[in-house]
């Protein structure tokens, strides 16, 4: 059984990804950087996590899951503890490049425990996925919390110092993790260049299923959603100036709808199938978005706090029914088709901010998330078309 360890490595990464972002309009206020460049800065390590992502996937379909993990671990605290040096913008964008890289390895190691260990009952493995997505949304809402409260201090050290202590205490368990990981996949082949030509057609055949590419485009929007979402809330604080409650309490309201929605969605896969739950919910997100579009362009602080809330339980639900679908599809592939369902929503994740920051540059805020909003009802068209592929 996987045990905890899935659930402390997925952790990691919003701590680090999303408690960012309230720091990132802190640091450019400070740098004197547009809004476009703090888009810049949010995004890329979205990109920089599909990269990664691209290229570990078939990894860890090859080779033990163990090998990998320690090093980014290691490269993944190193890395954190260099934002302490305050690094200017270049400095922080290469940065957040290569926190992304890393923070890719750990959560495909996280995935393969899950499905490994689950590998004989596609029921509990899609539970599992749900369990990952709770961890992820504790991680999100702890990390934006802590991003909040350092951005109303003025002090985003204080965040980038908690990043540091976490991943620390993620590597020092890592040992008596790696004893519990999988030994690696077999694929058929003689040798790695046979095994892995294997796997390159088996990989190539199931992305250019309809199916597949479909629930990878409404992957794409999910991740559109909620970068944007969270780059718009640090936006609103920013602007709006609120007490530093107040500007915590912005932050983590998506991440508690996270995890009600995750929570909701193990009842849920109780009563139907991973691509059944994914396909029906899906029209809550333009709905939530919406509602979201809405609050900010009013600026009433209760149409916004409903609104926020409801998209993180919409966000909550869909988020792990992508990479249990898919692996449900393609479990020997499960390295490689999770790779590319996470990036699908990271390359949502990276265009979101910058698009967002671009139209707000131009017109307002409201027009910018609107944009937001016609992604997710593209994103719900998508999934219906594949659960019926």
């Amino acid at each position: 059984m996987p045990g905890a360890l899935p659930g402390l490595l997925v952790a990691l990464t919003p701590l680090s990804q999303l408690g960012f972002i309230p720091v990132s309009v802190v640091l450019g206020e400070r740098w004197g950087l547009s809004v476009e460049q703090v888009g810049l800065s949010v995004g890329v390590y979205a990109a920089a996590a599909a990269v990664g992502t691209v290229l570990l996937g078939p990894l860890f379909d090859l080779v033990s899951p163990r090998r990998v993990l320690p090093v980014a671990v290691v490269l993944n605290v190193l890395l954190s503890g260099s934002l302490l040096t305050d690094p200017g913008f270049a400095g922080i964008v290469l940065a957040r490049v290569l926190t992304g890289v890393t923070g890719s390895a750990l959560v495909l190691c996280a995935v393969v425990v899950v499905a490994d260990g689950h590998r004989d009952d596609p029921s509990a493995r899609e539970r599992g996925f749900s369990r990952l997505q709770t961890s992820t949304s504790v991680g999100a809402a702890v990390g934006l919390a802590l991003g909040a409260a350092a951005a109303g201090l003025g002090a985003p050290a204080v965040w980038a110092w908690v990043v540091v202590g976490y991943g620390v205490l993620v590597l020092a368990l890592t040992p008596a993790f790696v004893r519990r990981m999988p030994s690696g996949a077999a694929l058929p082949g003689t040798s790695p260049t046979a095994r892995l030509h294997a796997l390159a057609a088996d990989v190539h055949g199931a992305l250019r299923a309809p199916r597949t590419v479909f629930l990878l485009l409404a992957g794409a929007a999910v991740g559109w959603a909620i970068q944007t979402a969270h780059y718009t809330v640090s936006l609103v604080s920013q602007q709006a100036g609120p007490g530093l409650g107040q500007r915590v309490l912005l932050a983590v309201l998506i991440p508690l709808g996270v995890f009600a929605g995750a929570s909701l969605d193990e009842v849920l896969l109780t009563r139907a199938a991973a691509v059944r739950v994914f396909a029906r919910a899906y029209p809550a997100l333009p709905v939530a978005a919406a509602a979201v579009l809405a609050g900010v362009a009013s600026g009433s602080a209760v149409v916004q706090v409903l609104a926020l809330v409801g998209l993180g339980v919409a966000l909550g639900v869909l988020m792990p029914l992508g990479p249990a679908v898919v692996v449900g599809w393609y479990p020997d592939l499960r390295g490689s088709v999770s790779a590319a369902e996470s990036v699908s929503k990271a390359l949502g994740s990276t265009v979101g901010p910058v698009v967002l920051g671009a139209v707000a540059s131009g017109t307002t805020l409201a027009g910018g998330f609107a944009v937001a909003v016609a992604v997710t009802l593209l994103g719900a068209w998508c999934a219906r078309v594949s659960a019926r592929s």
